[in-house]
C-alpha cells in the first residue's frame, strides 16, 4: 500500500514538474545553463588537483634522476679509486633509486594520461552541452514565433468582421452628417431670403415714394416743371401749385 501511495506521489510530483518545463521554458533552460557551469566548475576543480598531482611526480621524478646521476658519479669516482666497498654501498643504493624511478614514472605516465583524458572528456562536455544550448534557444525562438503567429492567426480567425454592419453605420453617419450641412444651408437660405424680401424692403419702397411725392410737391410749390420720364414715371406726382 506504501509502496502504491510512494508511485502515486512521485507521478505527481513528475506531472507537476512536467507541466513547470512546459510552461517554463526559458527558466528550465537558465537553470540548466547554471546547474552546467556549477558542473565544469566542479570537474575544473578536480582537474586541477589532477594537474597538481602530476605535476608533484613530475618534480619528484626530475629529483630522483638528479640524484641518481649523482650516486653513479661517486660510484664512478669510488671505483677508479679503488673503493669497491664504498662503491658497492652507493650501487645498492642507485639500484633501489633506479626501481623506485621506473615504478614512479609508470604511475606519472598513467596520472598524466588519466588528466589528459579527463581535459578531453570535459572538453568534449562542454561542446556537446554548448551545442545543444544552442539548438535549445534556437527552438525556443521558432516555438515563440510559431507561437506568436498562431495567436494571431487565431484573433483573425475569432473576430468576425462584418463589412455589411459597418458599411450601414457609415452610411447612416454621413446622411446625418449630410442633414446638418442641409440644415445649416437652409437656414442661412431663408435668412438671405428674408433679408432680400423682408418688411425693411416695402418699408425701404415706401419711403421711396414719399420722397418721390414730397420732391414733386415741392417742385410744384416752387414752379419748377419735372422731367417728362419723371413725370410719366410717377402717376402719383401732383400738379404744381400757381403762386
Amino acid at each position: 500500500m506504501f509502496s502504491r501511495l510512494g508511485k502515486l506521489i512521485k507521478g505527481f510530483f513528475s506531472l507537476f514538474i512536467s507541466n513547470l518545463e512546459t510552461a517554463n521554458p526559458k527558466a528550465l533552460l537558465e537553470a540548466e545553463i547554471v546547474s552546467f557551469q556549477e558542473a565544469v566548475g566542479t570537474y575544473n576543480k578536480s582537474l586541477a588537483q589532477q594537474a597538481a598531482l602530476v605535476q608533484k611526480m613530475q618534480n619528484q621524478i626530475g629529483k630522483q634522476k638528479s640524484e641518481f646521476d649523482k650516486l653513479k658519479g661517486r660510484i664512478t669516482v669510488l671505483v677508479k679509486a679503488g673503493k669497491n666497498e664504498e662503491a658497492g654501498r652507493l650501487a645498492l643504493q642507485a639500484k633501489n633509486l633506479s626501481q623506485s624511478l621506473a615504478e614512479l614514472e609508470a604511475q606519472f605516465t598513467q596520472t598524466d594520461t588519466m588528466y589528459k583524458n579527463m581535459v578531453k572528456q570535459r572538453d568534449v562536455y562542454i561542446r556537446d552541452a554548448q551545442r545543444r544550448i544552442e539548438t535549445i534557444k534556437q527552438k525556443l525562438s521558432q516555438a515563440e514565433i510559431a507561437e506568436s503567429q498562431a495567436k494571431l492567426a487565431e484573433i483573425a480567425t475569432a473576430t468576425s468582421f462584418s463589412m455589411a454592419g459597418s458599411g450601414a453605420t457609415l452610411e447612416r453617419l454621413e446622411e446625418k452628417l449630410d442633414d446638418r450641412v442641409a440644415q445649416a444651408q437652409g437656414k442661412a437660405r431663408v435668412a438671405a431670403d428674408s433679408i432680400a424680401g423682408g418688411e425693411w424692403n416695402v418699408k425701404a419702397e415706401e419711403e421711396a415714394a414719399l420722397e418721390q411725392a414730397a420732391l414733386f410737391e415741392l417742385m410744384g410749390d416752387l414752379g419748377v416743371s419735372a422731367p417728362a420720364s419723371t413725370q410719366t414715371a410717377s402717376p402719383t406726382a401732383t400738379r404744381p401749385l400757381q403762386i
